[in-house]
């Protein structure tokens, strides 16, 4: 009977250095796990900074674009402008000329 109790004793502690000897082989696995995860995390944050500087760099691109096309729309409202004001100063100036001449002649 001893000797049964030694045999299951000796039987328990093969299977604890067996379970042992698993749960190392789990934790190295997580520990290679938790790197690929660290890696890949990191692979994706590169990805995006510099999918997030290409769309700055879009932006700026546009926002420059913006700017030229804002500068030719007032160029042409300011030449619209000065030609608007000539056109009255014209306008005003022929209806002078006119005033003046029907003075002259007598119809005023």
């Amino acid at each position: 009977m001893e000797s049964q109790v030694l045999q299951a004793v000796k039987e328990l502690l093969y299977e604890v250095r067996e379970m042992r000897g698993e749960i190392e082989n789990l934790k190295q696995e997580m520990q290679s796990f938790k790197q690929e995860i660290r890696a890949e995390m990191e692979s994706f944050k590169q990805e995006m900074r510099a999918e997030m500087e290409s769309f700055k760099q879009e932006i700026r691109e546009e926002v420059k674009e913006l700017h030229v096309r804002i500068g030719k729309l007032e160029t042409k409202v300011d030449k619209l402008h000065d030609k608007f004001e000539l056109h009255a100063q014209k306008q005003w100036q022929t209806e002078a000329d006119v005033y003046r001449l029907k003075k002259l002649i007598g119809i005023e």
